[in-house]
């Protein structure tokens, strides 16, 4: 059994908004990462999972390794901007 090739997953960007946003939602119980849909190192697809003070929920859409960190990133930024804008 050979070791089978490896998944290139994008690193989230990370700019003054992005910082900003990912902060205050960890300060605030605010927590979003991925979720793997299978076993081992080769998933080529992950959930996003959505916890909110220990309420958790997960998207019904899988993602792949170039939209899973940029959709994670506009989700913590649709909190920062939906709790901080009251």
């Amino acid at each position: 059994m050979g070791i089978g090739k490896t998944i290139d997953w994008k690193q989230p960007f990370w700019n003054k908004e992005n910082t900003a946003a990912y902060s205050w939602c960890i300060k605030h119980g605010i927590k979003i990462y991925s979720v793997p849909c299978g076993k081992g190192f080769n998933n080529k697809t992950c959930w996003i999972e959505v916890n909110v003070n220990g309420r958790k929920q997960q998207s019904p859409k899988t993602y792949g390794p170039t939209e899973l960190w940029p959709k994670v990133m506009e989700l913590y930024k649709f909190y920062y901007d939906k709790n901080i804008r009251k």
